[in-house]
């Protein structure tokens, strides 16, 4: 079977790795490396490498099988401490597996003998004819066609008009500033930290090679607020309310900041109860939104629709 596949995600791992027989994939990807909202952003100041974690920092794994498969791949579990800032208590960390250079390492290791095409945007989907179209480079046709974006950008790509799909997901707006002293920070990662901010910590936490950066997580509701603001005045907001929350002296972050805006971060509840979506026939959408807002439900996702093609397409 000829299998095209937007997307290089870890719902994409869970397809290709619970997926049976001999198949033809092709898997497109529009960034410059696999992994999605599970990849680490980068920048070099004065020659060297920081390291901005603003995706998903670490994936819960309830079942062994996830676990192997995060082992696997060179993760270990998040040592150092968790205050929820909040309740003033320390949040379990054992539970939490990390990888040193981004769980997008993960994904790459998992796929690393698959056929993706990086730097490769498709720009529509048509259903009917099951062909995907790209940004300068000619259409091509497939048996099966797998999405593992967001649904709404299937959507647009599809042409599909669903505004409601819009309404299920939440933004989350991430920080990332480099800092010139993290001494006054008592703890690797902060929960809870106020109304505006839900999570920060410390590059230290999960990359000890790299300078020092930390990464703040706007809530849910604030993020939606300030989603359309100026970078700058975004990391100020941030900042300011570390300063304010946690008693860190503001001389001890830089000018030097990352911010990131994620329009489908979090799945508000899930979507199917199979675990993927038939959006007609031979074209399927996975990802984590199916089922939980969790690195290991992406995952889950596309196991599931593996699991389904496996036992209904001879």
């Amino acid at each position: 079977m000829n299998i095209g596949i937007i997307g290089a995600g870890m719902s994409t791992v869970g397809f290709t790795a619970n997926l049976k027989g001999s198949h033809n994939i092709s898997i497109f990807e529009k960034a410059k490396r696999v992994g999605g909202r599970l990849t680490m952003h980068s920048r070099v100041h004065r020659n060297e490498i920081i390291k901005f974690n603003l995706g998903a920092q670490y994936a819960k794994a309830s079942s062994s099988e996830f676990k192997q498969l995060l082992k696997d791949a060179g993760c270990k579990t998040l040592s150092g401490t968790i205050l929820d800032n909040f309740s003033q208590s320390i949040i379990k960390s054992s539970d939490k597996y990390i990888h040193q250079n981004g769980l997008h390492n993960v994904v790459e290791y998992h796929l690393q003998s698959q056929n993706i095409k990086l730097n490769t945007l498709v720009t529509n989907v048509n259903l009917d004819q099951k062909t995907l179209s790209f940004d300068g480079a000619p259409d091509e046709e497939f048996d099966l066609i797998i999405s593992s974006t967001p649904l709404p950008q299937f959507n647009a790509l599809a042409n599909i008009n669903n505004r409601s799909s819009e309404e299920l997901f939440s933004k989350c707006i991430a920080v990332g500033v480099l800092l010139n002293d993290d001494a006054l920070f008592k703890h690797n990662c902060y929960k809870n930290i106020s109304n505006l901010l839900s999570w920060t910590s410390l590059s230290t936490a999960f990359c000890s090679r790299s300078p020092t950066s930390i990464t703040i997580h706007f809530t849910q509701n604030v993020s939606n607020e300030l989603f359309d603001l100026e970078d700058l005045d975004i990391a100020s907001i941030a900042i300011d309310d570390i300063v304010k929350s946690l008693g860190i002296n503001k001389s001890s972050f830089t000018n030097n900041i990352k911010v990131f805006k994620w329009r489908y971060a979090l799945c508000k509840k899930d979507f199917t109860k199979e675990g993927y979506m038939k959006i007609s026939n031979d074209v399927f959408a996975i990802g984590d939104w199916n089922i939980s807002p969790r690195v290991e439900s992406a995952f889950l996702s596309g196991k599931a629709l593996a699991k389904f093609l496996v036992s209904n397409i001879k």
